[in-house]
């Protein structure tokens, strides 16, 4: 799992590559980390490039959803392939967060 963070146009962009499961969601939390510093502005999660999301992985981006609408900002899901999309229909996420092609 791979995550890198930017700044831009007063955004900031979480890019995830790979399988967000149980095994890497630690590390996920600790790299997600700047995510949660962020109070003033929407946060994109760009997850054009993220195979897998387990049941760890949804608590952690429920988590960012959380913060933002906690500090009246947007979440929003960018790029999420078919079989990632299903998994967020599955469960609801898709109702929470802005989802963007």
């Amino acid at each position: 799992m791979n995550i890198t963070i930017n700044k831009s146009e007063g955004k900031l962009i979480v890019a995830l590559c790979g399988d967000l499961d149980n095994a890497a969601s630690t590390q996920a939390e600790r790299g997600l980390a700047p995510a949660f510093d962020c109070t003033d502005c929407d946060i994109i999660i760009d997850c054009t490039e993220l195979n897998y999301i387990s049941s760890s992985g949804l608590r952690i981006l429920l988590n960012i959803f959380k913060h933002t609408r906690s500090n009246g900002k947007k979440a929003i899901l960018k790029g999420l392939k078919e079989d990632v999309k299903e998994v967020f229909k599955l469960c609801g996420f898709l109702q929470l967060f802005v989802v963007e092609d």
